[in-house]
């Protein structure tokens, strides 16, 4: 909206007017023929491999092989444009054979032997890519080993990345020239073979991800017969010209490989050649190909080549393919890779062994401190206790800080309860201003110690806020003071507390210490690839798994439907969190026993509409429970399968507790009949479900075991389990570990979620008239066969939560209502991600990282009638926050602060 100064931007210039042209314009893409971007590359020692993809060659010195190089871009091979794949131009896996195939015609390899593809070439709009064909010295049969890596570099020349390989394999001599006629290409159309449409062939595609232009566009006519598919292809004439330059085009030998997802089971996804096997070209040059394309096995097929004639082109044995990775095609991901950058706590090498010697610990901690090697640390009441130290003073000094550090300052005898993040930070603020203003303490680091005050990623969140406020201040100081001070987090694994002194003597200013690994922390590019999209212009979405079988295909879709008015007993909630169970895992990669469901059977969040005959319940309520797919802007449920969330409880609380709670209780109450005085094994203690049921157990009467990971199982010590009453999950000495612990009786009920020998052992272990209810959907076992092998068993049962029904469910519901009000229950321990990072989420949950309950939250839609607070908003990044939100969101309301207020420009 500016005014353009002409006068002063044509300075120096001689611009004069041009007449447009008086015809409409065709939208027909002219390509330049290809020109000598090489320029004279014999003056330099190289040859010239005469060849579109390729700019000089030369064989090496001091051996048998050769390197060829190149340079690609859209400026210099424009019509590779037309070969776009999901908004991304690759470089066509045909461009690669072909280029190693005429690398390979300068020392008489000519022919593939095999040839796999690590990864598409991307092409940028702007900048080139390198490339870098190096052959080998032949081996005993004439075999030689090939390789291709490129590199990128950007408009101003300069290299962005390192060399990647992208392809490699065999070349060998070309066999004996085929002069015979295929017998499928001597009568054309073949006989017996069925006509296909073509019309629609590149719309198909196109709704796969392939998004072709006219280069590309080469398929005129395809047949079928029976697993076999026949069709004619032409190169288009826009490169038709330069057909003799190739042995054969990209472009032409693409059309005809595209026609394989018209085969029997071809693949109904986004998928690129991957491994080449016997690539033989028998004549070059050609414009027009007839084409028999057959299944070879599993994604493989084998391709014939003729010319319009029928007489040989070229062969392939066989041609793999594989779905492309998502992170490929993402359009963001390479602006995202080069601008933007994110905190990565990043496992440091093991350093050089270190010891704990010359340590001291500096306040007054509430429990002795033990270095690692075993010795009591001496204790520095303050910093005058320093001379009194002399002249062998501290190597280095502990300050124990936080709620959770190992050794914190003790409580004060007139308070209990923890220590609020304003006193922590004022005294940890007095200290460290002491610390740095005495000379004495030159020489010495003051190590700031603390317990889960920093998350070093989703699966490992902070649980102590006044340690993190810790963190922030100590920064800052670190800033001004480099080499004085040092930030140490600790998890409540002890070996982490063991490597602390190999940690610190990497000198590091933090460090994270995890399960005895240290991390520090690092700028990383983001990975992109992971983060979902909600789907463009779409009000209402979730999360769904469209083809089974892998994390990597979860995708937002669109759902308009669900914003339906509710049936009669139902509501609809607009979902704020929900939780993540382990059937939804099995869902996702195909494993689920059962009936296939949308993913996410639990949520909380508010009401936003209520069909007719419910009571109790109304817009604007805030429930959590149990719903259909609950992964996504809304969600919904049975009015008798929600409750009200407590008082001051998160959304993310209320997700965690329906499944886990209500699973529980159905299995151990309603199915085992648990009651106060018996005992109960829980396997996978530290689950959500495992959880829920120790608290429920305890709450009853009932004494507890667990068994879960080594890890886990010090998390639960520290919930206060005994550890008596804990055992690995990973080995079958709960059996025995458990039976001693019981005087040799064993336990009344089970609540099974194991497999294998691990059910058998837990069957041992019941005490006669014992129970064991089975909530894993693995290794369902014959109830007649267990009676048989176990006469002293009274139960075993495998059950679902929703064969209680509807009615039993709102009991159970309201009981748990009621001991979550009394403070006899609390909400489990939690870790989130955002419903757009699902698939890192899963993969936690497959690998079975977690603790706890994993939940995913769900982005509240911005509000056009609210008022969005921006702090900093008058500046510049400010104000292009400020016009995103308006632009973008439709928000009206504003409210902008910064340091100079309203005399802001």
């Amino acid at each position: 909206g500016a005014d353009v100064d002409w006068d002063a931007f044509y300075q120096g210039a001689r611009p004069h007017r041009v007449d447009l042209p008086t015809y409409p314009f065709q939208r027909q893409h002219y390509w330049p023929r290809f020109a000598d971007s090489a320029g004279d590359v014999t003056s330099a020692g190289l040859e010239s491999p005469d060849h579109p993809l390729l700019g000089a060659s030369v064989e090496l010195a001091g051996g048998d092989g050769l390197v060829a190089t190149a340079r690609w871009s859209l400026r210099s091979q424009p019509w590779l444009a037309d070969h776009a794949v999901s908004g991304t131009v690759l470089v066509p896996g045909t461009a690669l054979v072909e280029s190693v195939i005429r690398a390979g015609d300068v020392l008489g390899v000519g022919s593939v032997d095999e040839l796999t593809l690590q990864a598409p070439v991307v092409l940028q709009e702007r900048g080139e890519v390198q490339v870098q064909i190096g052959i080998g010295d032949a081996d005993d049969s004439g075999r030689r080993p090939v390789t291709v890596h490129t590199r990128t570099t950007g408009p101003d020349g300069d290299t962005e990345d390192l060399w990647t390989l992208r392809a490699q394999g065999t070349l060998t001599e070309p066999g004996a020239p085929a002069v015979a006629r295929p017998e499928d290409f001597t009568a054309w159309p073949p006989p017996g073979a069925t006509a296909l449409a073509a019309d629609g062939f590149y719309d198909l595609l196109a709704g796969r991800g392939y998004e072709y232009g006219p280069v590309f566009q080469g398929v005129r006519a395809t047949w079928r017969r029976g697993d076999d598919v026949f069709a004619e292809v032409v190169l288009p004439d826009q490169v038709r010209g330069d057909a003799a330059r190739f042995g054969i085009h990209p472009a032409l030998l693409d059309a005809a490989l595209r026609i394989a997802g018209l085969a029997p089971g071809g693949a109904d996804r986004t998928v690129v050649p991957f491994a080449w096997s016997g690539v033989s070209l028998h004549a070059t040059g050609a414009t027009a190909l007839r084409v028999r394309i057959s299944p070879a096995g599993e994604d493989t097929v084998t391709v014939h080549l003729t010319d319009p004639s029928g007489a040989p082109v070229a062969v392939i044995d066989s041609l793999a393919v594989r779905e492309v990775a998502a992170e490929t095609l993402d359009p963001t991901a390479r602006a995202a890779r080069d601008w933007l950058f994110h905190l990565d706590w990043t496992p440091l090498a093991p350093a050089a062994p270190a010891d704990a010697t010359g340590w001291a610990v500096l306040g007054a901690p509430h429990t002795p401190v033990t270095a690692p090697d075993g010795t009591s640390l001496p204790v520095l009441a303050d910093l005058t206790a320093l001379d009194a130290a002399a002249p062998r003073r501290p190597t280095a000094v502990l300050l124990f800080a936080g709620q959770n550090a190992p050794a914190a300052p003790a409580a004060r005898p007139d308070d209990d309860t923890p220590a609020a993040p304003d006193t922590v930070l004022g005294e940890v603020l007095t200290t460290v201003n002491d610390w740095l203003a005495d000379d004495r303490t030159a020489q010495i680091p003051l190590v700031v110690v603390t317990r889960h005050a920093v998350a070093t990623g989703p699966g490992d969140p902070a649980h102590d806020l006044p340690g993190a406020a810790v963190w922030g201040l100590v920064r800052s100081a670190q800033s001004q003071h480099p080499d004085r001070l040092v930030l140490a987090d600790l998890d409540v694994h002890e070996d982490s507390w063991q490597a602390l002194p190999a940690a610190l003597a990497t000198g590091e200013p933090q460090l994270a210490l995890r399960q005895g690994t240290a991390h520090a922390p690092r700028l990383a590019r983001p990975r992109t690839a992971d983060t979902l999209s909600a789907p463009d212009g779409a009000a209402a979405w979730r999360l769904d798994i469209p083809v089974k079988g892998s994390v990597d295909r979860l995708e937002l879709v669109p759902c308009p439907e669900i914003t339906d008015a509710p049936a009669p007993g139902h509501v609809l909630i607009e979902v704020r969190a929900a939780g993540l169970n382990f059937r939804d895992v099995l869902n996702t990669l195909g494993m689920y026993p059962g009936p296939a469901v949308l993913l996410g059977a639990e949520a909380a969040g508010v009401v936003t509409a209520t069909g007719p005959g419910v009571t109790g319940l109304a817009p604007g309520d805030r429930v959590m429970g149990l719903v259909t797919g609950g992964f996504g802007t809304h969600a919904v449920a049975d009015a008798r399968m929600v409750a009200p969330m407590p008082d001051g409880w998160t959304f993310t609380q209320a997700a965690s507790v329906p499944v886990a709670f209500l699973t529980a209780y159905y299995g151990l109450r309603d199915l085992a009949g648990l009651t106060a005085g018996e005992s109960v094994l829980v396997h996978a203690a530290a689950g959500g479900v495992g959880m829920a049921a120790a608290q429920l157990a305890r709450h009853w009467g009932a004494e507890v075991y667990g068994t879960a990971g080594d890890h886990k199982r010090r998390l639960l010590r520290a919930e206060g389990w005994a550890d008596d009453h804990l055992a690995s999950s990973r080995t079958l000495d709960f059996e025995d570990r458990f039976r001693a612990t019981s005087g040799g009786r064993g336990v009344d009920v089970v609540l099974n979620s194991l497999a294998g020998d691990f059910v058998d052992a837990s069957l041992r272990l019941l005490a006669p008239g014992g129970r064991l209810v089975e909530m894993g959907k693995t290794d369902v076992r014959d109830p007649g066969r267990v009676a048989l092998d176990h006469p002293g068993v009274a139960l075993y049962r495998a059950y679902e939560l929703r064969e209680a029904g509807e009615d039993r469910i709102r009991e159970m519901f309201a009981d748990l209502t009621r001991l979550f009000a009394d403070g006899s229950l609390r909400p489990l321990p939690t870790v989130t991600w955002d419903v757009h990072h699902a698939r890192e989420a899963f993969r936690h949950m497959a690998q079975a990282k977690h603790y706890g309950k994993i939940v995913l939250t769900v982005p509240r839609a911005w509000n056009p009638d609210g008022t969005v607070l921006i702090t900093g908003g008058t500046g510049t990044i400010g104000g292009i926050v400020a016009r995103h939100l308006v632009t973008r969101h439709g928000v009206r309301h504003l409210l902008l602060t910064g340091r100079r207020g309203p005399d802001a420009p």
